[in-house]
């Protein structure tokens, strides 16, 4: 398919702008001359670009919620790139057709990079009730709930009861729930300094859940093993080869039999599924419905239809590996994709993305963090600088980042501000009288 075929613009439309999209989107903008006859329209639920690697400060208020929200329209001025806020329904493969919430959208060439969400693995009262740190209103959310649960505890008489509220549990070892729990711990304790005196220290309980026999399993177990001890060490409980089968009655209960956990507060990070519009797709899936791609990005059989980021089950051409659902991988995708889609327009050969992944960095809070770039270990302070210096140079436009690293300094120099910005949605029941 070349764009000359019948003389039309060639439609190219892109489903969702994280990292994979709004960057392919952009990619081929660039690559494409002015002059070529192609219509790009990027579509995504929100009228901004979220950054999520900071999700976890924005909770803490180390960032402020704003910097890590980029305006897409501003973000493709001076672009051919046309944006249609609107919410992806059904897509159509059979009639090439995109069904949204308030129009339907033909295309020629379409990108699926609609992400993923979170993956309670079908358990109905977690997923009802569980906190998540996938956007920015669910850090807001989560600094209200933890905010509420102080000003309850401050009530309480039952000295059970009280554990109960200030008993604060993440479910999930990986990346993303080791970086929220120490952020959380380091959180919970100046919030209690600042505001909560009354409170003991002793009472305010961080707990990790984690259902294999350490931490950061994708990490060399040198390195999950100094995450453990710095979490153990800053006051975080941390229960391994523990798998969550319910939450009733205000109390976690497990698989294996132990005592269940009582606890007001369930932060789930313990991984993620397709988007149920992907799910929905007649294509051939992995268990947790992301699509399979070929070496070019591409479904099997459709040329014209490329999945990538979250919703792509891609294999490395070479080893066979399977990518991880990361935003180091979804955005290394872009440019391929974008190389991919010009080759379509205009002729030319496909780019394989043979992308070697670089590892992991985890922050650990403060000046803490571990890190196996490139297969090298890294661990306290380095490992914590390099994380912050790599997503500060990932974050979108040279204002965001240096507003970011200023909060990141101020955070150093003084203590965080703990009070809400924002007002909260009113809680009443039983000692949540708020």
């Amino acid at each position: 398919m070349t764009v000359d075929d019948d003389g039309a613009k060639k439609r190219v439309l892109i489903l969702g702008a994280g990292f994979a999209g709004l960057y392919t989107a952009l990619h081929l903008d660039a690559a494409l001359d002015k002059d070529v006859q192609v219509e790009i329209t990027l579509v995504d639920r929100n009228h901004f670009h979220l950054f999520t690697p900071l999700l976890h400060e924005v909770a803490s208020g180390v960032v402020h919620p704003g910097l890590v929200m980029t305006p897409i329209r501003r973000m493709l001025r001076q672009t051919r790139i046309r944006f249609l806020r609107a919410r992806v329904e059904k897509i159509d493969l059979t009639h090439q057709q995109v069904q949204m919430c308030c129009l339907t959208m033909p295309y020629d060439i379409l990108v699926i990079a609609l992400g993923s969400v979170t993956n309670f693995y079908g358990l109905e009262s977690v997923r009802e009730r569980a906190l998540e740190l996938k956007t920015a209103s669910d850090a807001e959310r989560l600094r209200c709930h933890i905010i509420d649960r102080f000003e309850a505890a401050t009530r309480e008489r039952n000295p059970e009861r009280r554990r109960q509220l200030l008993t604060f549990t993440v479910v999930g070892g990986g990346c993303t729930g080791v970086e929220t729990v120490t952020e959380l711990r380091e959180f919970l304790l100046h919030l209690r300094e600042e505001q909560y005196g009354d409170i003991p220290a002793e009472e305010i309980r961080t707990v990790l859940i984690e259902l294999q026999d350490r931490v950061l399993p994708q990490m060399d177990r040198t390195l999950s093993r100094a995450a453990l001890e710095r979490m153990r060490g800053i006051g975080v409980e941390v229960l391994l080869n523990t798998r969550v089968q319910d939450w009733a009655g205000e109390r976690l209960v497990f698989a294996d039999g132990q005592p269940p956990l009582p606890t007001d507060t369930v932060i789930w990070t313990a991984g993620v599924q397709a988007h149920p519009v992907v799910a929905a797709l007649p294509l051939e899936k992995d268990r947790s419905g992301r699509v399979v791609v070929d070496e070019y990005l591409r479904v099997p059989g459709m040329d014209n239809v490329y999945v990538l980021g979250d919703a792509a089950h891609a294999r490395h051409p070479r080893t066979g590996e399977i990518y991880p659902p990361t935003a180091q991988v979804a955005y290394r995708q872009a440019p391929v994709a974008a190389a991919n889609i010009t080759a379509d327009l205009l002729g030319g050969s496909l780019q394989s993305f043979d992308f070697t992944y670089i590892g992991d960095l985890v922050s650990l809070g403060r000046f803490s963090g571990v890190a196996d770039p490139f297969g090298r270990h890294l661990r306290g302070l380095p490992a914590w600088a390099m994380w912050k210096f790599y997503y500060l140079l990932q974050l979108v436009g040279w204002q965001n980042r240096l507003r970011v690293a200023l909060n990141w300094l101020l955070a150093l120099l003084f203590p965080t501000q703990s009070a809400i910005s924002f007002e909260c949605p009113p809680e009443c029941g039983g000692e949540l009288c708020l």
